[in-house]
């Protein structure tokens, strides 16, 4: 490994320290001797890395030369064709050798294994930047997904040290994480404009990732977060989804409606601030999203559907009014609403980016925002797409990512110009 020394240092400190070496010099040995902590397996190979690190279309870095690193796809190969390095033999990743010469983990195949957990976990704690690597995976578990401000709320530690520690966590597994810029842009965005094969230090790879506003830079965490429950230990099981019902007019359907949206009021709307507000629900349907608003503190709610039939389900009264209208074309006043609802709606508008204006247009203080993919829906997101939606219409309070299929936010609202 060039720039180490080699000599048989066993100290549980001094490859705790030597681990930080190689974790921030992207050194991908580092990959595999954190990957038994973050798996809870004390035997690892690279057929494991495999679905932490790689998927086609990522991109990430690894080291090249004293110093540097290089853009590379997340594939497992050879850093020689830019792709990320395994192989558990010290002839070809020597800094597995300190680890092994001092009887911690020992190779038996194709796998590494390790001998001694407790003494394995103390050098883990030892080393700072496994340490907060770690402390991150377990907080993003605990908390959600989460922007960089809230999950430094959540751990206790400053904001750029957990930008830090997720760009570090990124380039390590990319198939683990992703994170959201301000400005729409993904890490793996960023990486493409260098190219692959771009030859930079870590600062210039730093520099390029921490942005302006870098603390509402939001985290998307990959469904493989959830099969980590010695991590953090799911404290209850995730609701099932609903079957969706349908409404068929003249044998056309009309609107797709979830079969038990006319008595469940999600809980990220309890972060909404309802305070004296004027509240609208846009895409209403039952209403009653909106008019939870009242409950909360609001002071007048809006009703706003295409579908005069679901609205006459629900009559107007005391500090609520109903009205017939489109999305793309709201009958309301610039910046003259508080808090708009805009719930399970977008995926089914054809000019979806004329109704997310028009949120915009009429929002002053925080949107609700929540899309599901349906069937028959004109529009499918994964989560990076939602959040580009989503960021849009202003920065994250919070961000939940209910599943696969379904993506929510409360955004507070920004109306600087571009």
């Amino acid at each position: 490994m060039p720039g180490m020394e080699f000599n048989n240092v066993v100290s549980l400190t001094g490859l705790g320290d030597y681990l930080d070496s190689m974790i921030r010099g992207f050194y991908g040995a580092s990959r595999l001797l954190l990957l038994p902590a973050i798996t809870g397996i004390n035997k690892v190979n690279c057929e494991l890395l495999n679905s932490f690190c790689c998927s086609d279309g990522l991109l990430t870095v690894n080291y090249r030369v004293i110093g540097r690193v290089s853009i590379v796809r997340a594939v497992l190969g050879s850093i020689v064709r830019n792709e990320v390095p395994c192989m558990i033999d010290v002839r070809r990743m020597p800094p597995l050798s300190r680890f092994v010469e001092g009887g911690f983990a020992s190779i038996k195949g194709n796998s590494l294994i390790i001998n001694y957990w407790g003494d394995y976990m103390k050098i883990l704690e030892s080393s700072e930047e496994a340490s907060i690597i770690l402390e991150l995976l377990s907080a993003l578990r605990r908390c959600g997904a989460y922007t960089v401000n809230s999950l430094s709320r959540c751990m206790g530690v400053d904001e750029d040290d957990v930008l830090r520690a997720l760009i570090i966590l990124r380039m390590l597994y990319p198939a683990l994480i992703e994170v959201v810029l301000p400005n729409g842009s993904t890490m793996n965005s960023k990486l493409g404009e260098f190219g692959i094969g771009k030859l930079l230090s870590v600062d210039e790879l730093f520099n390029a990732l921490v942005v302006n506003d870098s603390g509402n830079a939001v985290v998307v965490p990959s469904p493989l977060l959830k099969v980590l429950s010695h991590i953090s230990p799911r404290t209850r099981p995730r609701s099932r989804i609903r079957e969706q019902s349908k409404l068929v007019v003249n044998g056309d359907i009309v609107v797709v409606r979830s079969g038990s949206s006319k008595y469940s009021i999600p809980s990220i709307l309890n972060f909404v601030n309802f305070d004296n507000a004027v509240v609208a629900d846009i895409g209403c349907g039952f209403g009653v999203k909106g008019t939870y608003g009242l409950r909360r503190g609001a002071s007048f709610v809006i009703l706003i559907d295409v579908d005069e039939h679901v609205l006459q389900l629900r009559r107007s009264g005391w500090a609520v009014d109903r009205v017939v209208a489109d999305a793309r074309r709201l009958p309301l006043r610039d910046s003259s609403i508080d808090v708009v609802i805009l719930w399970n709606v977008i995926n089914f508008i054809r000019d979806k980016e004329v109704a997310i204006n028009e949120v915009k247009r009429v929002s002053r203080r925080e949107v609700a925002f929540s899309v599901y993919n349906a069937i028959n829906a004109h529009w499918s997101y994964d989560y990076e797409a939602f959040m580009i939606d989503a960021l849009r219409l202003g920065r994250p309070i919070i961000i939940r990512r209910v599943s696969n299929t379904q993506f929510q936010a409360i955004m507070r609202v920004n109306h600087d110009k571009d």
